[in-house]
């Protein structure tokens, strides 16, 4: 068996988030729990391990979860990332507090901890500009230089396995406990670093509402066109219709690309025609393919825009393409349904590549329930007990 780039994760210190550890995971892990008991707190611990040099991720995190701008600003944002900040009595120093991430497995690195600060002070114009290189200078972001504002900053601290690191990642020893600082102002976009996959592991976040979103759809499918990549995307398509030929990026009046799906009897249609359901699975079926191997893929509230019949159907899919491409997969759910759906996608020889966890919040920290894939099938199809 291909052995998983997570097999153990510890988190401590990140939103609400206290002392959880997670052993033994699958290939297929899935988080139940009751609502605010850490299963979406637990996919973005995991996006930000995937990146150990790359601290703008947070800023992609804090945007999936306040997608809609509730927020007032991305200080405030990552604030409540950290469970641990206390005010200290140091005027210029607001906010100091740390995370902690522990993890086992073939992606050698072994402990990230990441610091947070806040302060009181000038952004320098360097710094602005530096956050729009390329691209216009917000005309309100000029009127802050020289104005005294709350800021923040990240600090990533990776450790890294002592065997096996040129192999997986080369060169990485050069860089080996180079700490990456991440500066971010209230009101001002702040600088991004380029993700560097050579020094991270590749991973893809999809949330309840990725499906929904044309520019999320529209990248995934140039991805594949242009990397040259040809999943088996009908023979999920077309469980759900037997008329679908294949699919296509188009634009009617030559203004914002689209995609259409080529059907028998509709002839081209829009894939916003189509269910929810449809525009999932096109979104899943345009992602993994996208991934390298050894990849983790991280989705949210998994059942969301599918229906309870198609659910077997697409979960088939998802695994066999999980196992194929060596991709490890982790999950949340609400629903009964979709665990059932999920426990059902693998043969019985391949039981073990699906794990469930429950979580739950209590005074000593996140408590954690693991079921393997054996028993989560005895339970649920033999005993009928509800494991959410």
């Amino acid at each position: 068996m291909t052995k998983l780039s997570f097999t153990k994760v510890e988190v401590d210190g990140f939103r609400g988030l206290r002392s959880l550890k997670l052993d033994d995971l699958g290939r297929v892990n899935i988080f139940v729990g009751d609502n605010n008991s850490g299963k979406t707190s637990v996919l973005e611990a995991l996006s930000i391990l995937c990146q150990p040099y790359n601290p703008s991720e947070w800023l992609s995190m804090i945007r999936r979860r306040d997608f809609g701008g509730l927020d007032e600003n991305h200080v405030q944002s990552l604030h409540w990332c950290f469970t641990q900040a206390t005010t200290l009595e140091d005027p210029e120093t607001l906010i100091d507090a740390v995370c902690e991430f522990k993890c086992q497995g073939s992606f050698p690195l072994r402990e990230l901890r990441v610091n947070y600060s806040e302060f009181s002070g000038e952004p320098n114009p360097d710094e602005v500009r530096r956050s729009y290189s390329g691209s216009r200078l917000h005309r309100s972001n000029a009127s802050l230089v020289g104005r005294i504002m709350r800021g923040a900053e990240l600090v990533h601290v990776p450790v890294w396995s002592e065997a096996g690191e040129s192999n997986y990642l080369p060169g990485l020893p050069a860089v080996k406990e180079s700490p990456v600082t991440l500066r971010v102002w209230e009101g001002i976009y702040p600088l991004r670093y380029k993700r560097s996959n050579s020094l991270g592991l590749d991973s893809e976040t999809l949330t309840p509402y990725s499906y929904q979103i044309n520019r999320t759809q529209v990248r995934s499918q140039s991805k594949l066109i242009f990397q040259d990549v040809t999943p088996s995307m009908l023979e999920l398509l077309q469980d759900f219709d037997v008329d679908i030929d294949g699919i296509a990026m188009a634009s009617f009046y030559g203004d914002r690309p689209a995609i259409y799906i080529k059907h028998r009897k509709l002839g081209m249609a829009p894939l916003s025609v189509f269910g929810d359901a449809m525009r999932r699975s096109v979104l899943l079926a345009a992602t993994l393919p996208l991934l390298k191997a050894g990849s983790i893929l991280l989705i949210d509230e998994v059942e969301v825009g599918i229906h309870v019949t198609a659910l077997g159907k697409v979960f088939k899919w998802l695994t066999k393409a999980a196992r194929e491409l060596n991709i490890q997969i982790f999950v949340t759910t609400h629903s009964l349904e979709a665990l059932d759906a999920l426990i059902s996608a693998s043969t019985k020889q391949e039981k073990d590549d699906i794990v469930a966890f429950h979580l739950s919040q209590t005074t000593e920290g996140t408590q954690c329930k693991r079921f393997s894939g054996d028993l989560l099938h005895r339970l649920r199809f033999e005993r009928g007990l509800d494991v959410r």
